[in-house]
Order: structure tokens, then sequence, then C-alpha cells
């Protein structure tokens, strides 16, 4: 698979730690951190996990071959980084007409394997309290914890390269959202720390097939692609003006059918 080696301003990738923001050198843990886009590619479903309640099982269980699937790697006790990214998905989907349980399921994997099921129990009710309604007590964005050799099989699937730092007990990570189809294969990867209400409808869109949306929404989606530099879903020249193509054969065919429907009707009362 083609490799995107991003900088650092884009991956938003550094040791998160309680460090003065002064330190000038790059931590050595920070050049192990980077991700390889895998799209296409199934992640391993078999793998176990464990949940806020404890209850160990496969990621299948959170896969229903319907709703995509949007996938956070992070870790509970991560003081900076993580909390970003997962407020950032929070304010996106605040702005989506979308929601969850319903058009997308919504998961967080951590890949610390010192985190417990409590620490996951809290980190999740802090991040879904800011989605309001009864999101907390539903079960469609747990957060799981898990072994190393499963954490280490997941991110290896995702292309996610982390590394753990020993002088300030933390990790180097990147910074995104992956955007799964229902079935588990990774259909986009969104980076940064703030996601738009656009960019997320759309890699939802793109990942279900259309399965999710409106029909509007579904025609709009040939208007849009998803551009590698700005790493942004942005307007596609050529879908646009299919759209318009297909609006003006519309229009002409209906003006066509109101004409020839007058000429029937004088025809019919000339005959009378």
């Amino acid at each position: 698979m083609k490799r995107r080696h991003l900088p650092a301003a884009a991956l938003m990738s550094f040791v998160c730690s309680r460090a003065p923001l002064a330190v000038a050198a790059e931590p050595p843990a920070a050049r192990g951190a980077d991700i390889e886009e895998r799209l296409g590619r199934a992640i391993d479903t078999a793998l176990p996990f464990t949940d806020m309640t404890g209850r160990r099982a496969p990621l299948a269980e959170h896969f229903d071959g319907r709703r995509p699937v949007l996938l956070v790697l992070a870790y509970y006790r991560c003081p900076m980084l993580c909390g970003l990214v997962l407020r950032g998905l929070v304010s996106g989907l605040e702005k989506l007409d979308y929601r969850l349980g319903e058009q997308y399921r919504a998961l967080t994997v951590s890949f610390d394997p010192r985190d417990t099921p409590a620490a996951a129990e809290r980190k999740r009710t802090a991040t879904l309290a800011a989605l309001g309604g009864d999101a907390a007590g539903r079960a469609d964005w747990p957060f799981l914890t898990g072994d190393l050799p499963e954490i280490r099989a997941l991110a290896g699937d995702l292309g996610f390269r982390f590394a753990y730092d020993a002088d300030t007990d933390q990790y180097a990570h990147p910074a995104a959202v992956f955007v799964l189809t229902p079935d588990g294969r990774i259909s986009r990867v969104l980076y940064g720390v703030q996601f738009s209400a656009r960019d997320l409808r759309l890699a939802l869109l793109e990942a279900s097939g259309g399965q999710v949306g409106t029909a509007v929404e579904r025609v709009l989606m040939t208007c849009y692609r998803y551009d590698p530099a700005s790493r942004r879903y942005g307007p596609y020249v050529t879908g646009f003006l299919r759209l318009g193509a297909t609006a003006i054969l519309t229009s002409v065919c209906a003006m066509l059918a109101f004409f020839g429907r007058r000429a029937r009707q004088k025809g019919r009362e000339g005959a009378r």
C-alpha cells in the first residue's frame, strides 16, 4: 500500500506530556508516529476487546453490515491530543444532521494496554455528554480496552503507528479518525483535531456506499471528491457539470412533455 509521510503539523503527532511547550527538540518517540493509509483494507474484526462493563467480545460485534463506523484510536489518560481529537469529532458531529446509532456508529479503542474498563467508562461519559440527548445512555459509541497483541494487530491493520516514550510515560501518536464501511473496511482517514460536518457527512456517505443520507445527498456526493493534498472534501467540477447537464436535460424533457400535452389537447378540441 502507498504510504503517506505526513508533516507533523498535519498529523499533530507528538508525545502527549505535561512538559512545557518551549521544549524545542522532537522526542525520539515522535518520529515513530505516522499513518500508512490502507484504504480498502479490512480490519480483523475477530480481534477481541473489552468494553466499559468488562465484557470481552470481538470487534465484529460493532459492525452490523448496515451502518458505517467512525473509529478513533486513543488512550484514556492522554493529557492532550486524544482529548482534542475526541472533542473535535464531537464538535463536528453536533453540527451533523445524522444521528448516532441511526445513520452511523462510533468506536474508540485504547492503544494503551494499561487502560482499564473503568477508565474507558469515564472517558466515554465525558465525551458523549457533549453530544446531548440520550446518546450517553446508548451503546452506539463504546470505548474499548485491549491487550497488547490485539492492539498491535488492529493498529497494524489501520496503518496507525504509535510509540511509547519512557521518559514522559506517554505515547507519541497521529491525530486522525478512521471511517470504516459497515463490514469493517477502511474507507477514508480524516486527519487533525477538527472535523467539519461536511467532511463527516461525505465520508459517512462514501463509506456506506450511499446507503445513508437522503437522495439529494447521494446526488451531491458526485459533486465532491476527497483531495489528498488538503485532506478535505472539495467541489468536483465534473460532478457539478454532470449535475447541471442532468438538470437541463430534465427541464427540456419536462418542457417537451408540457408542450406535447398542449398540442394533443388542442388537437382533440379541434376535432370536436
